[in-house]
């Protein structure tokens, strides 16, 4: 049998086919495990990818979650506490309402009460004028007494010289006294006074000073009063009158002070 250079090349050719018919399968099985395990493979990594985005997703909502419960908490406590401030500003304003109404209710008494001390002083001082205009009608009732005195013992000096009159003194005297006990405090005062100015040293100048005195107090003119018995004391001490005006100036200071 004779084989030639063509059939043996056929042949290789045949067998070739062959084994590569055969091992065509086994590269597409391997290809395909491989393609198999490639897909895999990025699943796998894709699937973790995924998973720890999910979980980072996850973590972020939780922050979130928190980060918003935490902010409503300090949100309530904020308004809590200007609830709190708020009542605690109402307290005040009421207090403040309070005390503004009292300091005007105050103010209302306050401004009463000096309106009646106005009054009041505006009495007095319409009381001291009619005394004050009182006082001088009797000093300028006195000066006139005194004048017509005086002319009236330069009278009576000259009839005592021709024909012998009584003495004036002991009739001026008792004529001032005959007021007083009448109770006719301002013409006594008149009487005294001119009596006093007649006869600076007569043996009735303490009597009479201390019933002026007494007259002026009757007459509610104490500090007229107080001076005349003051006058008593520095004069003639140790006299009954001066006693008697120690006890009065007691008695007015006693009024002063009450």
């Amino acid at each position: 049998m004779k084989i030639t250079q063509n059939s043996i090349g056929k042949n290789e050719i045949v067998l070739h086919s062959r084994s590569l018919s055969l091992r065509l399968p086994a590269l597409m099985l391997l290809f395909l495990v491989a393609q198999g395990s490639l897909l895999g493979c990025l699943q796998t990594r894709g699937g973790v990818k995924e998973a720890d985005e999910k979980q980072q997703i996850r973590k972020q909502v939780q922050n979130l979650q928190q980060t918003t419960a935490d902010v409503n908490s300090r949100f309530n406590d904020i308004d809590e506490e200007f609830r709190k401030t708020y009542g605690r500003v109402e307290q005040i304003d009421v207090r403040l309402t309070q005390i503004k109404e009292r300091a005007e209710k105050n103010d209302f008494a306050l401004e009463a009460k000096v309106k009646e001390q106005d009054q009041k002083l505006a009495a007095y001082r319409e009381e001291l004028t009619k005394l004050a205009s009182d006082l001088a009608e009797m000093r300028g009732q006195l000066e006139a007494a005194r004048q017509a005195l005086l002319s009236g013992a330069t009278a009576a000096a000259g009839a005592a010289t021709s024909g012998g009159a009584a003495a004036p003194a002991k009739n001026s005297y008792e004529l001032a006294l005959s007021k007083f006990e009448a109770k006719a405090w301002r013409d006594a005062i008149l009487a005294f006074e001119d009596y006093r100015k007649t006869y600076p040293r007569g043996k009735n100048i303490i009597p009479a000073t201390y019933r002026i005195g007494l007259c002026f107090q009757e007459l509610g003119m104490n500090d007229e009063a107080k001076a005349f018995f003051e006058e008593v004391i520095q004069k003639a001490p140790k006299s009954k009158e001066a006693g008697f005006s120690k006890t009065r100036l007691k008695e007015l200071s006693a009024k002063k002070k009450g």
